[in-house]
């Protein structure tokens, strides 16, 4: 990669064809409700991102928690690093 500048990626589609047709796979897509963040101009404080940011995480795990069941995965728990 380093001679060359970039590092190729090569993927394998569908039959073994490279760059092929891609493998079908299922794919489930949940919407919660919005998270209301108020305006504060140029001003955020890091204590503000931090509240939010730690809702949208917990938010994230409530749906993850309550669509689980319906796609097979009720065993599973969301581990967010």
């Amino acid at each position: 990669g380093r001679a060359i500048g970039f590092l190729p990626l090569i993927y394998w589609g569908r039959f073994g064809i490279p760059y092929g047709i891609p493998k079908p796979c299922q794919l489930t897509v949940v919407f919660g409700a919005p998270i209301d963040v108020p305006l504060e101009g140029g001003n955020v404080s890091k204590e503000s991102v931090d509240k939010y940011h730690c809702q949208y995480l917990m938010e994230m795990e409530a749906l993850f928690d309550r669509h689980k069941g319906d796609v097979g995965c009720g065993h599973m728990k969301l581990k967010i690093m």
